[in-house]
């Protein structure tokens, strides 16, 4: 699961100091970012980075996962990963929300294989409906044995929930990372021809 333009106050989570002097160690990132909660069962072995960043491992028997945050305004980006579960212990679209009510990004996809034998391809083929997020592509395969190969991406539709400022200037932008009042052009793709229209900025 990859995601990007987190929320600025959950992204300052994975700052090691923040505004107010305060420090924060790996275990409390851990527990306020809600990261412990997405699989309770997990063995977590956690790492804050200076001076942002995080980094967690974590097992239960033979399952695993990782995470990994680069918390920086203007390329914030999280990638949460699990492995070797059984699907009947989890549900699909429960593990999903419980990740981004940590990070809740303005954009992020997610990749599921499943392999044959487990008889709950079929369940999770219905892909994740994500409350505040509209998803944008389902690309699902089905792999030998009756397994499953799933791809979804979404994008927040919720008032406020956008993606940080960039830190970077570009030509014809201002300072503050806005676009300035001018004529915008847009493209609207069609089966043989792109056609051009002005809209006012």
């Amino acid at each position: 699961m990859c995601m990007t333009g987190l929320d600025v106050k959950k992204a300052a989570v994975f700052f090691k100091n923040s505004a107010d002097g305060c420090s924060s160690s790996a275990k409390e990132m851990t527990k306020l970012s809600g990261i412990s909660d997405i699989i309770p069962e997990m063995e977590i072995c956690d790492f804050e980075f200076h001076p942002c960043g995080y980094s967690m491992n974590g097992v239960c028997g033979p399952a695993a996962s990782t995470i990994h945050v680069t918390p920086e305004e203007g390329f914030s980006y999280a990638s949460y990963e699990a492995m070797n579960f059984n699907p009947s212990s989890l549900v699909y679209s429960d593990v999903i929300k419980r990740v981004l009510a940590g990070f809740s990004p303005a954009d992020f996809s997610v990749a599921v294989t499943i392999f044959g034998g487990h008889g709950f391809a079929k369940s999770w083929a219905k892909g994740a409906d994500v409350d505040s997020y509209m998803c944008d592509d389902l690309v699902e395969q089905e792999l030998p044995g009756g397994g499953l190969l799933m791809y979804q991406s979404f994008t927040a539709v919720a008032p406020g929930t956008t993606s940080p400022r960039s830190t970077l200037e570009m030509d014809g932008w201002s300072s503050d990372g806005t676009e300035p009042a001018a004529k915008e052009m847009s493209f609207c793709w069609d089966v043989v021809k792109v056609v051009e229209k002005n809209v006012d900025a």
